[in-house]
């Protein structure tokens, strides 16, 4: 299959007064056509500054990044990286970013009215995709009048109105019950079976990581595990101990660095 984005050994630094901090420190990994990517890890594992370098929102210090099989010299450097977004990008997030004095209509179609699109083709797309995430009937609907998991259905509606290539999720059910959590990662398989969409979720969920196709296991600013998760059907169980796996595995040579 082929490599929607490819990330080669990425760092990134932060300073915090006279020291450095390593967020990254050698990331490499790629997502194939039509995959769902798991990307687990705790709080200060390096999720956050990850998902904003893969989505031009923020630039590497170190290492290469491939976007349909081209090196991308500029990305996430302006102004490259506001077309880079545009293009190929759609993002989906925990408290979903919706403008609350906007009709669903209104939110989803915002991203084809920056870029001037017709009037007649955004009508036409916004309806194909409000069908798409089951809100045909919502579209003039004020998002305050939604429940959290319609609310979420906008935002993945939004971030689907451009056809970008890749999908970023962060922690996309992290504000929904169980139920309705369900119900959203049912829309993400049913985008990766019917239009290949390829997506990257960031959770800390072992339980909507098993909705992926292949997990990776991120501590300490590393890959420490990656787990084939046979098309989306792992155990709940057994991700959670590959995970603590990975955990261990971090701490010991973590503890071996200070030997």
């Amino acid at each position: 299959m082929k490599n929607m984005i490819v990330m080669k050994n990425i760092h990134k630094f932060y300073k915090n007064g006279k020291e450095s901090l390593e967020a990254l420190k050698g990331i490499s990994f790629a997502l194939k056509q039509g995959e769902i990517l798991a990307i687990m890890g705790s709080s200060g594992s390096g999720k956050s500054t990850l998902l904003h370098i893969m989505g031009a929102m923020d630039q590497a210090d170190e290492g290469e990044i491939y976007l349909n099989g081209e090196l991308k010299e500029n990305y996430g450097v302006e102004p490259e990286a506001t077309t880079i977004r545009a293009e190929n990008i759609g993002f989906i997030f925990q408290d979903f970013n919706l403008i609350q004095d906007f009709t669903v209509e209104e939110n989803v179609s915002l991203p084809l009215v920056l870029t001037k699109e017709k009037s007649k083709e955004i009508r036409k797309r916004t309806k194909v995709i409000l069908e798409m995430v089951g809100l045909s009937d919502k579209g003039r609907n004020p998002v305050t009048d939604l429940s959290g998991g319609q609310r979420q259905r906008v935002a993945i509606a939004r971030a689907l109105i451009n056809n970008p290539k890749i999908l970023l999720a962060d922690e996309p059910t992290g504000n929904l019950d169980c139920n309705t959590a369900y119900e959203i990662m049912q829309i993400f398989l049913d985008l990766k079976e019917k239009e290949g969409q390829s997506t990257i979720l960031v959770t800390h969920d072992p339980t909507i990581a098993s909705y992926a196709d292949r997990i990776l296991f991120l501590q300490d600013g590393l890959i420490y595990g990656e787990y084939e998760n046979k098309g989306g059907k792992g155990s709940v169980d057994e991700i959670l101990e590959k995970f603590r796996e990975s955990q261990k595995s971090a701490q010991t040579e973590k503890g071996q660095e200070h030997v």
